[in-house]
């Protein structure tokens, strides 16, 4: 009787910006701390904290999120607070993010207001090297 609209976001959700019709990102809650190691062959969002490395093919760190660890993904938006390695073919460092640990990209954007503390290098071949970092 009643149409579903299946295009309208649901509960807040900001679709990430890889995600593709249909596929929602998994969702670390900012009530939530994971200690250890993270992998999924879609997208992640992390709201709240996370002790441990990352891959995935897409990785948003929200305002107010934190990470200890390494991120490996294909894309990476960083809003929130990352202390260690980020690698990506293409890697956001939004204003008032903060990441300390080095990058290794193939583009690489950082926002007026972002800090950064680290050494960046672009990667050689991003997509031929690591096809699907989440793998």
């Amino acid at each position: 009787m009643f149409a579903k609209n299946e295009s309208a976001p649901q509960g807040g959700q900001v679709p990430s910006p890889a995600a593709k019709a249909g596929e929602k990102p998994s969702i670390i809650s900012s009530d939530l701390e994971v200690v250890g190691d993270l992998k999924s062959a879609g997208d992640i969002q992390v709201d709240g904290r996370v002790k441990g490395d990352i891959r995935s093919r897409t990785v948003v760190v929200s305002v107010g999120a934190e990470i200890e660890g390494s991120i490996f993904a294909d894309n990476v938006q960083i809003s929130g607070t990352v202390k260690g390695q980020v690698e990506a073919a293409k890697v956001s460092i939004l204003k008032n993010s903060k990441v300390l640990g080095d990058i290794l990209h193939d583009v690489l954007e950082v926002e007026s207001g972002a800090h950064f503390q680290g050494a960046c290098r672009r990667l050689d071949n991003p997509s031929g090297s690591k096809p699907n970092r989440a793998a």
